[in-house]
């Protein structure tokens, strides 16, 4: 059935509403995937009030806390303990991340929030050092393990 040749402007307008509103849809995708990949997330989160920023650094000094009681990183030869700590050891970072970024202690205004970037810088500073008591464990016991084993080996034992 042939069109109505009378309709054509409103089948153009209708048309051009249609492709408008596709293109439209077509930019917001493609924006959307390029900020996922390249890391357009410069949308400005809510700032937190400086009350909820002292929460969020007393929660993360507990965790830190509960940890440091537990068995060093990489100690005695355990290695799910190691794996287990390096799991928890990023995903600590990234919350460290998300609190610095929210709360904006890497650039303090106000002397509280001076005082939240040095208790972080602090926070930070305890748990490389967990870290690194955990490797310097490790690197003991794996020499104490080579002397047991030479001296066994010296007196032929199995």
């Amino acid at each position: 059935m042939p069109r109505e040749p009378a309709l054509k402007p409103y089948r153009l307008f209708v048309y051009s509403v249609y492709g408008l509103i596709c293109s439209a849809l077509f930019v917001q995708l493609i924006r959307s995937v390029v900020g996922d990949l390249y890391g357009g997330h410069n949308a400005v989160a809510a700032r937190q009030s400086e009350a909820a920023c002292l929460e969020d650094l007393q929660r993360l000094y507990d965790q830190l806390s509960a940890r440091a009681v537990e068995p060093a990183p990489r100690s005695l030869e355990s290695g799910q303990l190691a794996r287990e700590w390096d799991t928890w050891s990023r995903r600590w970072e990234d919350e460290v991340a998300q609190v610095s970024s929210r709360c904006r202690l890497d650039s303090p205004s106000t002397p509280a929030s001076r005082s939240m970037a040095d208790a972080l810088d602090g926070i930070e500073d305890l748990r490389r050092r967990l870290s690194r008591s955990g490797e310097e464990s490790s690197e003991d016991a794996r020499r104490v393990k080579e002397a047991l084993a030479a001296a066994k080996s010296e007196l032929k034992l199995r």
